[in-house]
């Protein structure tokens, strides 16, 4: 895809877009179109998230809109856009455990990432709806090769394959938001997934709520951190490709506890065991 798009002078979004027009007998106006209805379903998730609007989860109580109001004010350590970005992913998540629709990006788990980032970077950086679908387009091009080299499922490696694809996938679409090449999204992304690598899934009480709605937190967060030192100049030594083999190795050498049965982790520690579920 880098080869490609280098040879055409494109960002790794319109190399996307090309492969999946032609893949589902689109045109590329139709794609982008579709793609954008997509986006309309994140940010309604994000608003009903943030609004917490008919909410209604098993474990957890709404929190994204209080850190979303209390970062406003200014009340927290850091706050800016990775604090709203990730107040925007657990949004997301949110809504997807009160049975609201989302968009799997590339899983339910794991569909806050992408929409806290691309929100995110609309209000910074006023992207139009040009480059909000070209930005999803990049990160659909690795979730790919995420999905033909290893796979989406934690069951069979881990949360690195949900929300730290996820990760991967949101950082490659900062990149290309900010008009950077796609072999710097591909880096980035890359570099995401090295740094969520190993990381385990293990749900408390056999739901996708904890640890996963600050997880998508934390990758929202972390895909642009990722995306600001590639385009910043750091090079990565150890490509996509090589990442994604990686990954999944390393999520089949995981213990069946760690691996979405709720056997292991924080699942089993008593704090976990013993919370009450609100429904």
């Amino acid at each position: 895809m880098a080869a490609r798009a280098k040879s055409r002078g494109t960002g790794l979004g319109r190399v996307a877009l090309e492969y999946e027009s032609r893949l589902l007998g689109f045109s590329e106006k139709e794609a982008k179109e579709e793609m954008l209805r997509r986006w309309d379903i994140m940010t309604a998730a994000v608003e009903r998230g943030l609004g917490e609007r008919d909410l209604r989860m098993s474990l957890l109580r709404p929190s994204a809109g209080r850190i979303f109001k209390a970062e406003a004010a200014g009340n927290l350590a850091l706050g800016g856009p990775g604090t709203r970005a990730a107040a925007r992913a657990m949004a997301v998540l949110h809504v997807s455990n009160s049975g609201g629709v989302v968009c799997a990006a590339p899983t339910g788990a794991s569909s806050g990432v992408i929409p806290g980032v691309i929100a995110t970077l609309v209000e910074t950086r006023n992207l139009s709806s040009e480059q909000i679908a070209l930005a999803l387009f990049a990160a659909s091009a690795v979730g790919l090769v995420i999905a033909r080299r290893a796979t989406f499922a934690a069951e069979v490696a881990g949360c690195q394959v949900e929300i730290g694809a996820a990760g991967a996938m949101a950082a490659a679409a900062a990149v290309e938001a900010m008009g950077g090449s796609a072999e710097l999204a591909l880096d980035a992304a890359a570099v995401s997934l090295q740094n969520s690598m190993g990381s385990v899934c293990d749900l408390v009480q056999g739901l996708c709520e904890i640890p996963c709605h600050t997880r998508n937190a934390v990758a929202a967060t972390g895909a642009l951190v990722c995306a600001d030192l590639v385009l910043g100049g750091y090079i990565n030594p150890v490509p996509l490709d090589d990442t994604v083999d990686a990954v999944f190795a390393v999520g089949k050498m995981l213990p069946r506890e760690l691996r979405c049965t709720s056997l292991g982790g924080l699942a089993v520690t008593p704090s976990a065991q013993a919370l009450r579920n609100l429904r």
